[in-house]
């Protein structure tokens, strides 16, 4: 695909988030990750997925600790590379939310940050990130918590990649509740979100998807109609390598 529209309303299915472990079925059109769960769309290319636009998740956290997460996976199924995290949870046990863009720098992980403060866990709200040439911005509840203008990737359609929609959650203590998930390309008629004051991007150590504990456990669904799968067992070691080598989960 090449920048479309989508909308999943999850009443019955996963819609475009095909490639999904470990997730139940929608219940009360609402999806509930836990464990060791993951959904998304599927990355066979650098078309794969969307461009600039506003990207529009309506999510419940539970938990303080690093585990959920909502991914924007490079459309190549490449890493590291044009990574962009709309939610993940700060490692201090304060029960933080930021977001998150990654790149790649010589083949090794880059990443910004911006904290969510004052966002609370336990309640829906609406995440939403602007991709736009040049720059990306991330709300919440219509507040602008962060804009980036350095390091932002290009779209397929103007040379560079897209992003797929994913939904992780990696942690037994903690969930995700998603009920919708919204993408409008950049020009067509967007979610409402009022404006709000911009907040400072505040740089944390990037704890965004705690794999480790499913490497020895489970195995990626396999669709050869899709070609190339996320290979969930690949990123977990590479999550413990991390660690390893840094004292911090990341990928």
């Amino acid at each position: 695909m090449s920048n479309n529209a989508v909308t999943n309303t999850l009443d019955s299915n996963f819609g475009s988030l095909s490639n999904a472990w470990n997730v139940p079925a929608p219940v009360n059109g609402a999806v509930t990750l836990s464990g060791n769960s993951a959904m998304m769309e599927w990355a066979t290319g650098r078309d794969a997925g969307h461009g600039y636009g506003t990207y529009t998740v309506t999510a419940k956290v539970d938990g303080n600790q690093p585990g959920p997460g909502i991914i924007l996976w490079p459309g190549d199924n490449q890493w590291p590379g044009q990574e962009i995290d709309m939610l993940e949870i700060t490692p201090d046990g304060s029960g933080r939310q930021y977001g998150t863009v990654h790149w790649n720098n010589n083949g090794a992980d880059a990443y910004q940050t911006a904290i969510y403060e004052g966002v609370s866990s336990g309640q829906f709200h609406d995440y939403q990130m602007v991709w736009a040439p040049g720059e990306i911005t991330f709300k919440v509840d219509g507040k602008t918590m962060g804009s980036f203008n350095q390091h932002i990737p290009t779209d397929f359609d103007h040379g560079g990649m897209n992003n797929t929609i994913g939904v992780m959650n990696n942690n037994p203590a903690t969930s995700i509740t998603v009920s919708h998930i919204d993408f409008t390309p950049l020009g067509a008629s967007a979610p409402a979100a009022a404006t709000a004051s911009v907040a400072v991007a505040t740089p944390v150590a990037d704890i965004a998807l705690n794999l480790a504990a499913t490497a020895s456990a489970t195995t990626a669904p396999v669709d050869t109609s899709h070609g190339e799968v996320i290979d969930w067992n690949a990123l977990a070691a590479q999550v413990t390598a991390n660690f390893e080598a840094t004292g911090h989960w990341f990928i």
